[in-house]
Formats: structure tokens, sequence, C-alpha cells
């Protein structure tokens, strides 16, 4: 049996550049993952909050092209800026 391993914590500079996206209502266009089917997404997508829990970090976004709303974990999400290596 596989033990159960948390996500990494997301980057500071990712969880900052999602607040400035919730603050300013910016729309974004995201490639993520869906967490336990592997299916894959690209939509536009208005981030609302975003949600740190004991099984990883959530954005909380509303799909534009289906009006629903969504919550995706972070580091399934393909498209987000990354940490450059020092």
């Amino acid at each position: 049996m596989k033990p159960i391993v948390s996500p990494p914590p997301t980057p500071p500079q990712v969880a900052e550049r999602l607040e400035i996206a919730i603050l300013t209502s910016e729309q974004m266009r995201l490639h993520w993952e869906e967490e336990g089917t592997a299916t894959h997404y690209l939509e536009l997508v208005l981030p609302l909050e975003l949600e740190a829990t004991p099984t990883g970090d959530y954005l909380r976004c509303r799909v534009f092209a289906e009006e629903i709303e969504i919550r995706v974990r972070v580091d399934l999400i393909h498209n987000l800026p990354m940490p450059v290596k020092d």
C-alpha cells in the first residue's frame, strides 16, 4: 500500500500571482488536470479564491463557458508562472 503524499506547497510567487488575479478580477485561460481522473481542461476562468487545505492548495474559479464554479488543485495547473531556479 502506497503512503499518502500531500502535494508540494504552492510557491509564494505563484500564490501572489493568483491573489493579484483574484483582486483584479483578471480572466485567465488555464490548463489543468482534474484530480483523480487525469482529464485535461483548457478554459477561460475567473479566479475567485485561493484555499489552503491539508490536502493541498486549491483555486476556486468560475468557468465562463459552462457558468459553473469549480475547485482546481493548484499543483495540477500546467500553465502558471513557476519559480526560476537560482
